[in-house]
């Protein structure tokens, strides 16, 4: 699995630098925002100041920002506007674009022919801050293996993959979210996932997620006794690296071996 400094090299530094994000070894980005950048997801809205895009000077432009890779491995930064209006997706017929934009159904699943000829399986969903679309592979989702401690069923796994809703044994529900910056909905803000990356398991920290959308209930704090359970275990296995003191969120940035701030410092080339 790659460490956080490996992880950081991919960042297109000269792309940020131009939007004034990265100066002197200085990213001026939430840590939960560069996370996600580097996790594939889109960042929350961040407000972009005295900026020139295709020759055009934009005194103030709100947007959430992405990385795309292409065939050839080259890292390139996307920005994502508010627009006017809905933009339209290629394989959406109208009807999906509508029961997407109401929020009829949040996701959607089609089939899609790639540039190398492979047929794949991509869901779509509808970014109501920004009106556009956003399709990924969910078979590139990391793969689940517990929440909060408890196992996920082969079944449940597939389910978080293809954005469905899931429900805990202890009743905590939670979905995938491809236009959420943590990539992920609960009706609990706090859930501790076991994560399978590059063959290794991580843990995952959260604890401040967003509510489900079709949640009619107010989102409890998730201090659950299997959440409670799960975190102790950790600290005390890393007990020689957690201080009497230290706070979820604290423990959270121990764990990525970075340290909370309003930004993030990137080592020197």
């Amino acid at each position: 699995m790659e460490n956080s400094k490996s992880k950081m090299e991919i960042l297109p530094l000269q792309e940020l630098e131009k939007l004034g994000l990265y100066k002197d070894g200085d990213l001026k980005l939430r840590p939960q925002d560069i996370e996600s950048l580097l996790s594939g997801r889109r960042t929350d809205m961040v407000s972009l100041k005295e900026i020139q895009i295709e020759g055009i000077e934009i005194d103030k432009l709100d947007a959430k920002l992405s990385l795309y890779r292409d065939e050839k491995d080259n890292i390139t930064l996307q920005i994502h506007p508010i627009y006017n209006k809905p933009q339209k997706h290629p394989l959406l017929t109208n009807e999906e674009t509508e029961a997407l934009i109401s929020g009829e159904v949040n996701v959607m699943s089609k089939i899609h022919k790639t540039r190398d000829d492979q047929i794949i399986s991509i869901n779509i969903e509808y970014d109501k801050q920004t009106k556009d679309f956003v399709s990924y592979d969910p078979s590139r989702l990391p793969q689940i293996i517990e929440v909060n401690g408890i196992p996920l069923s082969s079944q449940q796994q597939e389910d978080f993959r293809k954005g469905k809703l899931i429900e805990l044994e202890d009743g905590t529900r939670l979905q995938h979210s491809a236009t959420d910056s943590q990539g992920i909905l609960s009706d609990r803000k706090r859930l501790i996932l076991s994560v399978l990356i590059d063959g290794g398991l991580s843990y995952l920290i959260f604890r401040e997620l967003k509510n489900l959308r079709d949640n009619r209930h107010d989102q409890s704090e998730g201090l659950t006794k299997n959440y409670n359970e799960t975190l102790a275990k950790l600290i005390l296995e890393n007990k020689e690296n957690v201080d009497k003191q230290t706070t979820v969120k604290d423990y959270h940035a121990q764990m990525n071996n970075s340290t909370p701030s309003n930004s993030y410092r990137y080592p020197s080339r």
